[in-house]
């Protein structure tokens, strides 16, 4: 975590305060943010920048802050395709409900300075990359609950037709409630149209030392055997410190020093170049729970063992100074409120059937006019009814004009619901009788 650069980074993106720099990769930078509150958020601020409603489970201090991504501002001016992958980035995080992975909670595809953002949760804790290079290798039970975490983060980026291609420690946070999976920078819809795919065939994406031999030689290629690939790398990492291949994937065998009797199984069935041999997820948790059963070692414990290793290593990155205060820098403030009125008038409210609530309190102020008409926010039908238009078939006699209570359109469903959800279908899924 860095600080802000005074003369390149913004200071407000949307209704987000940036704090510091988190990091940066070929096509985005990641900042901390917190939201601002500003008086009068409103329907039509959430419109406009797509805002989810927080989980109540969520709410409280830390629920402001977030991640901001933008995009590169060098990319904005070169080709079409990052701005459209940026895009999908978008779209993967939305799509993914689980806790292994990280809620989007705003975004703006299309902002008046032309530069795409996207918010999502702040995970407050160290990288798998960091966790162990600082504070040592996995025992057996944080191991097995690490692995576990990361076959439900990938589960659910899989039932959502999405390959992440980049798993890797790096792209692992420990946060207070487990293992979370970040940057969906390289994630892709597995069954795209060649004509939409923005990967080229042959094309390299990932890091060389976690992923496969068949995305090295070509990631357009890659299918969910790559994911899981990724995660047996990622596993023998924490067992050893280091990736199986350094320097990029290969035919032959790891080096197995450091990886004990136990692990070998699995991650030697996984950590093979030919795609078809290596075990899917359900069989990669089937290990990972037998190991557990072998040790006598029940799935809380070792879940519990994990986060009592992480909370004793203090490493979690120490937050800006008055992160969590709720007094904002009145300039900050006024950048704010200034962005937010310039995106409301973009918005084509109308189109949707949306009455602001200024319109409202308009309406409701307003004097009658001289010709005795006082606006209101539906006018009552003015006298007869009009003759219907002449057509060639018989119209039915006029039906009662009085209009039929109409049932509340259907609302999305909370993310927390949308967990549950997707957690009963992950519990019944190998169920023979549903």
């Amino acid at each position: 975590m860095k600080p802000l650069d005074t003369e390149t980074d913004p200071r407000v993106v949307g209704p987000f305060e940036l704090l510091a720099k988190l990091g940066q990769g070929g096509m985005g930078v990641a900042y901390l943010a917190r939201r601002i509150p500003l008086e009068g958020f409103s329907d039509e601020l959430a419109a406009a920048y797509n805002m989810v409603a927080p989980d109540e489970a969520a709410e409280g201090e830390a629920s402001r802050l977030v991640v901001v991504k933008m995009i590169q501002p060098q990319l904005l001016d070169g080709e079409p395709q990052y701005r459209e992958r940026f895009g999908r980035e978008i779209d993967a995080v939305r799509a993914v409900v689980s806790d292994r992975v990280p809620a989007l909670i705003a975004f703006d595809e299309d902002p008046a300075d032309g530069r795409p953002w996207f918010a999502m949760d702040y995970i407050a804790g160290p990288s798998l990359t960091t966790m162990v290079q600082k504070a040592g290798t996995f025992g057996l039970g944080p191991y097995a609950a690490l692995g576990l975490a990361l076959v439900d983060a990938l589960r659910a980026i899989h039932d959502a037709n999405l390959l992440h291609r980049d798993l890797k420690p790096d792209n692992v946070v420990l946060g207070l409630d487990g293992p979370v999976v970040l940057d969906f920078g390289l994630a892709v819809l597995i069954e795209r149209a060649s004509s939409e795919a923005l990967t080229r065939t042959g094309t390299r994406m990932g890091t060389r030392p976690y992923m496969p031999w068949e995305q090295y030689r070509d990631a357009k290629r890659a299918d969910r055997p790559a994911d899981v690939y990724a995660l047996a790398a990622t596993l023998f990492f924490v067992l050893t410190g280091r990736p199986p291949y350094p320097h990029g994937p290969s035919t032959s065998e790891p080096v197995w020093d450091g990886v004990g009797l136990p692990f070998l199984p699995l991650l030697a069935k996984t950590l093979v170049s030919i795609p078809a041999q290596r075990p899917a997820l359900d069989a990669v948790e089937d290990s990972l729970m037998t190991l557990l059963g072998d040790a006598n070692l029940p799935l809380a414990t070792a879940a519990q063992q994990l986060k009592e290793l992480v909370a004793s290593a203090g490493l979690a990155p120490e937050l800006p100074a008055g992160a969590l205060s709720d007094d904002v820098d009145p300039e900050v403030q006024e950048l704010a409120r200034q962005a937010i009125e310039t995106a409301l008038p973009e918005m084509d409210l109308g189109f949707f059937g949306i009455v602001t609530t200024d319109e409202i309190e308009q309406a409701a102020e307003a004097p009658d006019r001289a010709d005795g008409y006082t606006p209101t926010l539906a006018d009552p039908a003015p006298g007869p009814a009009a003759e219907p238009a002449p057509t060639s078939y018989r119209l039915p006699p006029p039906a009662d004009q009085t209009p039929e209570p109409q049932p509340p359109a259907p609302q999305a469903p909370p993310r927390n619901a949308q967990k549950v959800a997707a957690g009963l279908r992950q519990r019944y899924a190998r169920r023979g009788d549903l």
